[in-house]
This record gives structure tokens, sequence and C-alpha cells, in this order.
């Protein structure tokens, strides 16, 4: 797996997709995650596929040293190391962009000079 090429500009421009559309699927994943995989992307929620990686490969209390070289091939493969930063900047920055223009709808209806009682009536449901 690897991030698309843009993601650090994307990151600065307040631009990234969801997680699940910022990690592409190489050749070789598809041995460790056939079951998350549909058309050569992620299929579910990427912070799920992650957690079940972990569980299935990373916490196997009886480890031999097959499984160790399994282990190493995985975390170099998934970002197991950094996936819930990945995934923490791609939320933030979608709620992010929701906010703002929420924020930026109500500043489109309000003006500077308003008194609070009026500014909070924009709030208020139209009956």
């Amino acid at each position: 797996m690897k991030l698309i090429e843009d993601f650090v500009e994307r990151f600065h421009d307040f631009t990234l997709p969801s997680a699940e559309k910022c990690f592409i699927i190489e050749e070789g994943d598809e041995i460790y995650i056939k079951n998350w995989i549909l058309n050569g992307k992620i299929n579910g929620k990427a912070q799920d596929l992650f957690q079940w990686i972990e569980k299935k490969y990373l916490n196997n209390k009886y480890k031999s040293e097959k499984e160790d070289f399994k282990i190493d091939e995985i975390q170099r493969r998934f970002y197991m190391k950094h996936w819930r930063v990945i995934i923490l900047l791609c939320e933030y920055q979608k709620k992010y962009r929701y906010y703002v223009k929420a924020i930026n709808s109500i500043k489109e209806k309000s003006f500077l000079h308003m008194k609070t009682n009026e500014f909070l009536e924009l709030f208020e449901k139209n009956e």
C-alpha cells in the first residue's frame, strides 16, 4: 500500500480526500487483505482495515521466526506505525471543510454591526 502521490500538497491545501482514497493498493497487498479489496480499492473504512490487520497479524502471542518476517513485511507494507495519524489528518480536514462552509454561510447572512439577538435569530427555525 502507498499514499497518493500528492498527499503532502493536498494536506497543505486542505483538500485531502477520505482516508480510504488516500491509500493506493499495490501488487502483493491482496495476499494479506484480499477480503478488504474491491476493484483495486479499499472496501470499507480504512480504520477498520488497519485494526483488523493489527488483530490478525500483529497481536499473535505465539510467533515463530517465519511469522517475524511476515510481521516486518506487514509493518513496512501497510504504514502500521503511521496509519492513525494519516486517518486523523484526513478526518480533520473533512470536518474542517464542512465547518468552514457552515461558518462562511453564516457570515454571508450576517453583518458586522448586528446586535446579538439579531445574530442568534439566524439559527432559529423559520416557521
